[in-house]
């Protein structure tokens, strides 16, 4: 009788040892899934786009600095009609300060966006946004006001 007391009580505790033993391989398969989510996190936020991070995207010498920029780059559309309004242009600065998918919103045609689009390639790197303390790819949105006077057409009276 202590016998079979003692082979029950020993294949109890074989059938509750080995029961850990799986418990115990779940939660590492857990963990290994959990760490494989958050790599491929990590992974997939460096392509992620931003709209709003902790520190924005900054042009040197900022918003000014810029402004003197596209005013002695810009050329102006030859045209005899007036052209006033708000030009926007989206655009991503990436984590290096290079831009790139830039995009004309709104344009006012006689060729204003296609300048834009020129004139923001031509512009120095700009500061990254950070997110987390790492420069990270960041949306935005520049408003161009512009107000051109157009040159009237020369009218020749007849003789």
């Amino acid at each position: 009788m202590k016998k079979a007391i003692l082979l029950g009580l020993l294949l109890v505790s074989f059938a509750g040892f080995s029961q850990e033993l799986e418990i115990i391989e779940e939660k590492n398969n857990d963990e290994a899934i959990i760490v494989e989510t958050l790599n491929s996190h990590v992974q997939n936020d460096s392509n992620k786009i931003y709209t709003s991070v902790e520190k924005m995207p900054e042009y040197p010498g900022g918003i000014n600095a810029f402004r003197k920029f596209i005013a002695a780059n810009y050329k102006t559309p030859k045209t005899n009609r007036d052209i006033k309004g708000t030009l926007i242009i989206n655009f991503v600065v990436e984590p290096d300060g290079s831009v790139s998918d830039i995009k004309v919103v709104r344009d006012l045609g006689f060729g204003t966006g296609f300048e834009a689009v020129r004139i923001l390639k031509l512009t120095d790197k700009w500061i990254p946004g950070v997110q987390n303390g790492r420069p990270v790819r960041v949306n935005y949105s520049l408003p161009i006001n512009i107000n051109i006077q157009g040159n009237p057409p020369i009218i020749n009276p007849e003789k």
